[in-house]
Parts: structure tokens; C-alpha cells; sequence
């Protein structure tokens, strides 16, 4: 008697709380902003792996080769910018399949140049203020490097946003609200 009453209601309340929770408004958008915690999460730690790739071309042009900071600001975007898009694209974002030329590279192209020559011009400015006043190769190295560190930080957020919004994130959103809108056009009467 107990297993037949077990049997009888547990299909049919998991099932009816499964609908309720997959059309609960509030933990679809609670579930986005998991998904939206861990992608950033996995995006600022691919960030720090492009970033010292970066760093340490700059550091050793600048510094070492003394090669001028324009030049060597653009050849450390270019180092940190080909292992950020690989690892944004496979595992920031869990894309996988073929690069799409118009879909992927060409806005991500455009996302990372903006902020590589904000960060170069942001990095020539300050050399050009300081290059006169600090005369140790150490010390103006150091404040270069740092600077052109700092640089890309207020264009974090932006470039994640938009590397999520225009590049790499839009097919999960476009799927979930195409799965969504689907959901909502099955009758509730054919929902497993």
C-alpha cells in the first residue's frame, strides 16, 4: 500500500515541480547568472594567462631589447592576443567546431584592438611624460610595464561584456531563449 502511494504521487509531484521550476521566471534568471558568474570567473583566469604572456613580451622588448614603447606595446598585445582567444573561445566560453570567420574572429578582432590601442596609446602618453624625468632603464621600465598593466584593467568589464554579448556568449543566449520560447509552445499536457 505504502509503495503503490509512493509510486502514484512521487511521478507526478517531481514532475509537476519540474514544470514549475523550469517556467519560474526567477530561477531561469538565477540559473543565467550562475552561468554568467562562472563564465567570468573562467574568463578573468584566461585574462591572467594572456595577460603575463603579454607582460613578459613587453618587459623583454621594452626592457631588455629597449625597443620603443609603441612597438613593443603593440608586439605584447599581439602575444597576449593569440592565446586570449583561444582560450576564451574553448574554454571561457566551451565553443568548440570550427572558427567562424564573420561570426567569431572578425568582432573579436575588433574587440581586443580597441583595447590594444587604448592600452599602447594610454602606455605612449605616460613614456612620453616620464621618459624625460626617469633616467634609470630599471625604474622606467618597471613604470612602464606597470602602466601598460593598468591600462587594460578600466576595459575589463567592457571587453568581457562584449566578448560575451557580440563574440562568443550570443549562440547560449540565443539557445536558451529559442529552448525557452519552444518549452512554452508545448502543450503542458505532452512535458514529460
Amino acid at each position: 500500500m505504502q509503495t503503490a502511494l509512493i509510486q502514484a504521487c512521487l511521478p507526478q509531484s517531481a514532475s509537476a515541480s519540474a514544470r514549475r521550476v523550469c517556467q519560474d521566471d526567477g530561477v531561469l534568471r538565477r540559473l543565467g547568472q550562475v552561468r554568467l558568474v562562472s563564465v567570468f570567473t573562467r574568463f578573468a583566469a584566461g585574462t591572467v594567462v594572456s595577460t603575463a604572456c603579454s607582460q613578459l613580451t613587453f618587459v623583454l622588448l621594452f626592457g631588455v631589447v629597449q625597443v620603443g614603447v609603441a612597438a613593443s606595446g603593440a608586439a605584447a598585445f599581439l602575444a597576449g592576443a593569440i592565446p586570449n582567444f583561444f582560450i576564451h573561445r574553448f574554454w571561457t566560453w566551451r565553443r568548440s567546431g570550427p572558427v567562424g570567420m564573420r561570426r567569431e574572429l572578425l568582432p573579436y578582432l575588433a574587440v581586443i584592438t580597441f583595447s590594444g590601442l587604448v592600452a599602447t596609446a594610454l602606455t605612449t602618453g605616460v613614456d612620453r611624460l616620464v621618459g624625460g624625468v626617469l633616467h634609470d632603464h630599471v625604474v622606467h621600465t618597471a613604470v612602464i610595464a606597470i602602466v601598460f598593466s593598468l591600462s587594460y584593467l578600466p576595459l575589463f568589464v567592457v571587453k568581457f561584456a562584449l566578448l560575451d554579448r557580440l563574440v562568443f556568449g550570443c549562440d547560449d543566449t540565443v539557445r536558451r531563449r529559442r529552448a525557452r520560447d519552444s518549452r512554452d509552445q508545448v502543450p503542458t499536457s505532452t512535458r514529460a
